[in-house]
């Protein structure tokens, strides 16, 4: 299997942030994941991220109501979707 084809392949899943949880996109399971779209253009490297959109399976929404806020803290973001600033050194 061909790189781009793998590519394809992967974008037929939700995959979540918090757990890696896979399961298949559609429209009804589709609409139980929270998500958290991030600005046009931020490139993050992460399997969850997905055309701009990070996604969440439906039990880590429920255990980790914060879920949006940890996963941004984790890649340095603000709820502005700003950096955020680092340690004073």
């Amino acid at each position: 299997m061909g790189v781009g084809t793998f590519r394809h392949v992967s974008r037929l899943y939700l995959h979540c942030v918090i757990c890696s949880r896979r399961q298949a996109d559609g429209l009804i399971s589709g609409a139980a994941w929270g998500r958290l779209e991030l600005p046009q253009g931020v490139q993050v490297e992460h399997p969850a991220f997905r055309d701009s959109t990070f996604r969440a399976c439906p039990s880590c929404c429920t255990d980790h109501p914060d879920w949006q806020e940890r996963v941004l803290s984790s890649f340095g973001l603000s709820a502005g979707f700003g950096l955020r600033p680092g340690p004073a050194r």
